[in-house]
């Protein structure tokens, strides 16, 4: 596991570094925009590798908001047995194929994402040698030589340091070359950006899928207002890097879920959910269900007439009706020639 998570950490650093050469002749080489940017367009490339996961949340959410009346049947049918009304949710969910849980996949993988630049920019911070001295020497780690981890950690966007956080020390801005007023207020920035844009994520995704019950609905406030003060805490922890990171996600995020529901359209209260379509025919018994299929609806054979004896009149047929006219003819032409 250890060596998986040191294999992301190189992944994603060199990733930035790969991006930076494409932003660089753009915003120069050293400017912090520039090193920006490469994280933004980092941001971009994973949401655009996790639309599917992405599209799934949302039709999963669709799907879930058209199956409330159905739940709230079963809460009130299996009210108090719990055990009884698990397992019927759970046939129900796989009915529709639909899951809960699809919701919360873009948010989990993600996640290793946003660690993973979290330790790159910690890893690559500036390490004081000795205690007090004030001396600071950049690292050279992720396959990253020392002239890159320099540009990376001491590029400025409007005189705050990449590297540097809301909590930096003072002697370390110093090293760096920058005052504690303008990291802090960029920085303050930021959390106030990711901290809202959290927000109204989480507020638009809730929104899409109504809770069940009370106790539900307690939960997503919970949630709405508990995460983004969390993350706002964290962010008095972290490089201006992560923030740039995790604000530029959620912006992407709202705009491709607003682009998304646009295409596919309001849901309509009365539209029943799809079910799970049908297997089909297995390519073993796909000729043998084929064939049994063909002779059952083939026409009953119609029955051959029986042999007439030589000499003997025809048998009439049980569906035909005899004609009585040719018979009172032949009658009566056979008494005029008597």
């Amino acid at each position: 596991m250890i060596a998986f998570f040191h294999a992301l950490f190189q992944l994603v650093a060199q990733a930035i570094v790969k991006l930076h050469d494409l932003t660089g002749p753009i915003f120069g080489e050293h400017s912090g925009l520039s090193w920006a940017a490469a994280i933004m367009l980092l941001t971009v490339c994973v949401r655009l590798a996790m639309y599917p996961l992405f599209l799934k949340q949302i039709k999963t959410q669709r799907t879930m908001q058209l199956l409330q009346p159905k739940i709230k049947e079963l809460q009130k049918k299996h009210k108090g047995d719990r055990e009884s009304l698990n397992a019927e949710m759970m046939k129900l969910y796989k009915e529709h194929n639909a899951n809960p849980l699809a919701g919360c996949l873009p948010m989990l993988l993600q996640m290793p994402i946003f660690i993973s630049l979290f330790q790159v920019l910690s890893q690559l911070a500036r390490k004081e040698v000795g205690k007090d001295t004030g001396v600071f020497r950049f690292p050279v780690k992720f396959g990253l030589d020392l002239e890159t981890v320099k540009s990376f950690e001491s590029a400025k966007i409007f005189g705050a340091p990449i590297g540097s956080g809301f909590g930096s020390k003072a002697k370390l801005l110093e090293f760096l070359n920058a005052n504690p007023g303008p990291v802090r207020v960029v920085s303050a920035v930021l959390i106030v950006a990711m901290a809202a844009t959290t927000f109204v994520t989480s507020k638009q995704m809730m929104g899409k899928n109504k809770p069940t019950d009370s106790s539900q609905a307690t939960q997503q406030k919970i949630l709405l207002y508990v995460m983004p003060l969390m993350l706002g805490l964290f962010g008095f922890q972290v490089a201006i890097g992560v923030l740039i990171y995790w604000t530029t996600t959620n912006v992407f995020s709202m705009g491709q879920q607003a682009l998304v529901m646009r295409r596919l359209g309001p849901v309509d209260p009365n539209a029943k959910p799809a079910s799970r379509p049908s297997k089909p025919v297995s390519a073993r018994g796909g000729k043998a269900a084929a064939q049994t299929v063909a002779e059952t609806a083939k026409p009953a054979p119609k029955p051959k007439p029986e042999p007439v004896a030589e000499g003997a009149a025809p048998r009439p047929s049980a569906n035909r009706r005899p004609n009585n006219r040719n018979t009172k003819r032949g009658k009566g032409r056979r008494g005029g020639r008597r």
